[in-house]
């Protein structure tokens, strides 16, 4: 029986001098732990030991198990953690990041060893030497930035947390990749990617995704609609070929930073103010010539919008008509207030694309046919701190498309037309 987690050694005779596996005060080191009796002694009567090895003592240190387990804690097993608690050597080996069920599997094998009961093959073997790959830690970062280190036949370690892949000249994104359930960021700048497949989305654990240095034309909606809404908080697809961006981008509302310079970009998504969370915004040398109404909800620490074809200041006049909304669009009210979900397996494309249009009043309320369209001047000192002027003339406002649901946020706004949206 193996144990591969992290172990702590303390020594309770010396309680300010805690032996540990790793050099490292207060922290466990790598190590494996297993159950079994030493070479050449007899299957049944032989003396059962717990062995501990690391990767500076593949060896291993052993422990005595009949009638030499002074205590087991096991309160938080289920966690991944247990203290093993020793007469001889007076020593605690404190367990943790290790699978429950094996651990739990262990700790039942040591209290029969404990009481010298008679332990099946599965769960004592001849102990033997660590391997090298056994005692060493996972491996969590791994950076590629030659073509020629690219790993073709060996698969990309399955504990990753950071993957870094730059200057490879790679055209698409390798489907093993995908399957790395624990990536908490992905770099691929610098490559000549083309699409993002949609199952990228599988990455569940993914908060920074960085994509720069491109040939990205366009994202795949179900790209955010996926399980990365819940985990995403970065995202860098500067310097690419992206003509527009999906509105469902803003369906992943813990971003806090989104950088999208030097692309083909015409607009920002219309929910982009749904994105309360967000504070750093750059989107430079684009071709935005009007932020969206709701762009006026975000709280940013940064925005960039220098070297984009904003309109000019013109009057700000009412322009489209009033009526009593229909039932459709009453019916997609209610579907986007009441946030239901829907796929395309519900709802037909026309349906869907429908609702992909939203526009939001300045009150708050949706419309999608029955609304006036006007634009305002929006100082971006108002939204944040730091602020980059949006040409070289150093202005640092621009101009705002905005709407209005209703008759009554029509007239208010026609009575008081700057106080409106404050």
């Amino acid at each position: 029986m193996r144990l591969i987690c992290t172990v702590e050694v303390n020594n309770r005779l010396c309680p300010s001098h805690n032996l540990a596996s790793s050099k490292s005060k207060g922290r466990g080191g790598h190590a494996t732990l297993t159950l079994g009796r030493k070479p050449g002694s007899d299957s049944k009567e032989g003396m059962v030991f717990l062995m501990m090895c690391t990767a500076k003592d593949k060896t291993g240190t052993k422990y005595k198990l009949k009638g030499n387990v002074g205590q087991i804690f096991g309160r938080f097993v289920q966690e991944g953690k247990a203290t093993i608690r020793f007469h001889q050597p007076e020593h605690d080996i404190c367990i943790s990041k290790a699978d429950p069920i094996n651990l739990k599997a262990l700790l039942s094998a040591v209290k029969l060893a404990h009481h010298g009961q008679e332990m099946s093959r599965a769960q004592v073997s001849t102990l033997t030497p660590a391997r090298a790959s056994q005692v060493e830690p996972p491996k969590t970062k791994m950076t590629v930035s030659k073509r020629k280190d690219y790993p073709l036949t060996k698969s990309f370690p399955s504990s990753l947390l950071e993957l870094r892949i730059n200057h490879c000249t790679l055209n698409r994104i390798d489907t093993r990749i995908l399957g790395l359930k624990h990536l908490k960021l992905l770099d691929m700048s610098d490559n000549n990617i083309r699409a993002l497949p949609e199952t990228i989305g599988e990455l569940k654990c993914l908060a920074d995704l960085n994509m720069s240095n491109n040939q990205l034309t366009e994202l795949p909606g179900k790209f955010f609609q996926s399980t990365l809404r819940n985990s995403l908080q970065s995202v860098d697809l500067s310097h690419n070929r992206l003509s527009r961006l999906p509105n469902q981008l803003c369906a992943c509302v813990d971003l806090v930073s989104v950088k999208l310079d030097s692309n083909q970009l015409s607009g920002l998504p219309p929910s982009i103010g749904l994105l309360r969370k967000l504070r750093f915004l750059t989107a430079t040398r684009n071709h935005i010539t009007l932020l969206p109404a709701s762009f006026l909800k975000l709280q940013l620490e940064t925005v960039d919008l220098f070297e984009n074809p904003f309109l000019e200041d013109g009057p700000s006049t009412l322009t489209g008509n009033l009526t009593f909304p229909s039932l459709l669009e009453i019916s997609a009210r209610v579907v986007k207030k009441h946030r239901l979900h829907y796929t395309e397996e519900d709802l037909p494309r026309t349906l869907i694309s429908y609702l992909d249009v939203a526009k939001r009043c300045l009150c708050g309320q949706l419309c999608f046919e029955n609304f006036v369209r006007f634009l305002a001047r929006l100082d971006l000192h108002r939204l944040a701190h730091t602020v980059t002027a949006v040409d070289s003339q150093g202005r640092t406002h621009a101009p705002l498309e905005a709407y209005l649901c209703s008759e009554a946020c029509s007239a208010k706004y026609r009575k008081h037309p700057a106080g409106f949206w404050k």
